[in-house]
């Protein structure tokens, strides 16, 4: 299932869009869960509570916040996600490109440029999932983007996953396993049980590594070539 976000000050033109989604979908047996928003202040809300939406269609001319600006706040909070504009003025097309928007569409060729636009949305939607980290905890699902990993911790039967919006999820899971899942080489074990993103490393020495939230983290002795070696690599130097 796919969660699509359409914000557009017009009712009449979220409808139109809707039906053309779910043509789409269906043509391309697919699910789409969509999610309508006549008033962008409305979705800038959820945004700023923490929700997400696999793709984002925005009209580019809305009064209050235009398209543009929601757009930056939707980056900020979810960097790969794939944005499309829907305007009837093509020449606006280099400011959506500024924020790094993936297709432009003309509403006044919406047929027969949305079903393109939607193929290249999926695509780029399929490639952030893998940035996203999903942890089922009892009756709560949480999912986290890697970028706001800070570490990962076992603490007797339980994981915690540090975030770096001061955050600490639970996981009642092998920490492997969820080391396997990020697959990611910024991700390095410093201990048997903790393993941090390198990208939030500020410093490492002979018996920790400092986070950029100024925690220190001890590290093995027997890791700490290894750690040394791939920091080294992530952060463009050799060993």
């Amino acid at each position: 299932m796919y969660h699509i976000a359409i914000c557009d000050d017009e009712s009449v033109f979220i409808h139109q869009v809707s039906a053309l989604l779910q043509q789409y979908a269906k043509m391309k047996n697919l699910i789409f869960q969509l999610h309508s928003f006549s008033d962008p202040r409305t979705l800038q809300d959820e945004i700023l509570d923490g929700s997400v939406h696999d793709i984002y269609l925005l009209d580019v001319e809305m009064p209050s916040i235009d398209g543009f600006s929601l757009a930056k706040q939707i980056k900020n909070a979810q960097p790969h996600a794939p944005i499309l504009f829907l305007t009837s003025h093509i020449e606006m097309s280099r400011e959506g490109y500024k924020v790094d928007a993936l297709r432009y569409v003309s509403k006044l060729s919406l047929e027969d440029e949305l079903n393109e636009a939607l193929d290249a949305a999926l695509a780029e939607a399929d490639q952030a999932e893998k940035h996203y980290l999903t942890i089922t905890h009892y009756h709560d699902i949480v999912r986290i983007p890697y970028d706001e990993i800070l570490y990962v911790q076992k603490l007797m039967r339980y994981l915690e996953i540090h975030t770096s919006r001061q955050e600490i999820i639970k996981a009642g899971r092998g920490i492997k396993e969820i080391f396997e899942k990020i697959g990611d080489e910024r991700f390095v074990f410093v201990s048997r049980n903790c393993f941090v993103n390198l990208d939030h490393v500020q410093q490492l020495s002979e018996s920790f590594v400092k986070m950029d939230t100024d925690e220190s983290l001890p590290i093995s002795r027997r890791m700490l070539p290894g750690v040394k070696s791939t920091i080294l690599q992530v952060w463009g130097e050799k060993p």
